[in-house]
């Protein structure tokens, strides 16, 4: 989202599981997913949940999941916590968590090992962070770029030749480094440090002072190196790797380019498939199939669907069965490029109903402009993670631009 870092007098109101949001349509739930990491058994229970609602199932920009028209919010959340999707009321917005859905699977996207897992459990296990925002977003790149660039507030990047981790605030990066053992502790206490003093921030801001406290926060941790380059060690003596995850050292290799859908060949001899859905729009039904097909899956902040880890067998029949349902994995569909915010009906900020008249364009071929393109009802810009091109309704029309 574009909104602001200041609250400037008003409360943040991103919804989660306890606390739902009142649209226009109904209740508005966002299930967390740390990393944008799911697997079957998740797809399955939030099939299952969506069909209780009578719902289909919206992807966000962090790797999450959210359920409109939500009527019975005792319901929804007795079925949350039963499919062990609500890990702790207390905790159940400060989790956004992205990480780079092709890590380890291509040279130069270095892995990161149970990275998200590993900070969702330190953030779970204390109540000094639960006062964060429901803004605040936790990155880890793999050296692509690609969580990077959506500017997480703390962000630890893979692929530094000395392994270790560079430590970045707010997309800029600090100097500093972790191993990949302490990273979770560094990035949480950071964030503890951020609510302490953040006198009612959302984020932390891109410069100032707020931003400077939390890079002292950083360079004065005991288990970061001031210089993230000389010692390939923690200031705690501990092992770069740490737990036995690849640490992603040794010499800088450049990643490889991934399309943003399509079949790739990866380095294990297996196949990941990437897809979008129109709008980031997964049905009651397509997720169930999601479900039954036992490999990892990511979502990533471009609202891309990854299925890891296939056969060549297997990704051929995920193709067969799933491109009529609905997925995308052809980089040259038109859908690739757009999404859009909620519109009309579902919001009532919205100026009309941003999706019909996407999709309308889509279907004409009369798109405003060529490549990357989010749609929006009002200048809230909801959704729009800054790539591409705008695509904003007014009372007098559509107007492209930032």
């Amino acid at each position: 989202m574009t909104a602001p870092d200041s609250p400037a007098g008003s409360a943040d109101r991103c919804p989660g599981v306890r606390r739902v949001h009142a649209a226009a349509d109904g209740g508005l739930a966002r299930l967390r997913f740390p990393g944008g990491r799911l697997q079957p058994t998740d797809w399955a229970a939030l099939a299952r949940i969506a069909a209780d609602h009578g719902s289909d199932l919206h992807l966000t920009s962090r790797g999450n999941v959210q359920i409109r028209g939500v009527r019975d919010e005792a319901l929804l959340q007795e079925r949350v916590a039963k499919a062990g999707l609500l890990p702790s009321a207390a905790h159940d917005r400060v989790r956004n968590i992205l990480a780079s859905p092709m890590s380890g699977r291509l040279a130069g996207h270095h892995h990161l090992g149970a990275l998200p897992e590993r900070l969702d459990a330190e953030l779970l296990s204390r109540d000094d962070i639960t006062a964060l925002s429901g803004r605040f977003l936790f990155g880890f790149d793999d050296g692509s770029g690609d969580v990077l660039a959506h500017r997480p507030d703390l962000a630890a990047v893979a692929g530094h030749p000395d392994g270790l981790l560079r430590l970045h605030a707010r997309g800029r990066d600090t100097g500093i480094g972790t191993a990949m053992a302490d990273a979770a502790t560094v990035l949480a206490d950071a964030a503890a440090a951020f609510v302490r003093s953040a006198e009612r921030q959302w984020r932390v801001p891109p410069v100032g002072e707020l931003n400077d406290l939390v890079v002292v926060a950083l360079s004065e941790h005991p288990l970061t190196t001031g210089h993230a380059g000389t010692t390939g060690e923690s200031n705690s003596g501990g092992p770069v790797d740490g737990a036995g995850d690849p640490a992603g050292g040794g010499a800088h290799t450049a990643a490889v380019e991934v399309p943003p859908v399509g079949w790739i060949d990866t380095d294990d001899g297996l196949v990941t498939l990437l897809a979008v859905v129109p709008f980031g729009v997964v049905p009651a039904r397509l997720a169930e199939f999601l479900g039954a097909i036992e490999r990892p899956s990511t979502i990533s902040a471009e609202r891309v669907i990854g299925l890891h880890g296939l056969t060549e067998g297997m990704a051929e029949q995920v193709v067969r069965v799933l491109a009529p349902m609905g997925m995308v994995f052809d980089a040259a569909s038109p859908w690739v490029e757009v999404t859009a915010c909620t519109g009309l009906p579902g919001c009532s900020r919205s100026h009309t109903d941003v999706r019909a008249d996407a999709a309308e364009s889509v279907r004409a071929g009369t798109l405003p402009v060529i490549g990357r393109q989010h749609w929006v009802g009002c200048e809230r810009a909801c959704g729009d993670t800054g790539a591409g091109e705008r695509v904003t309704a007014s009372p007098s029309g559509y107007h492209v631009g930032r």
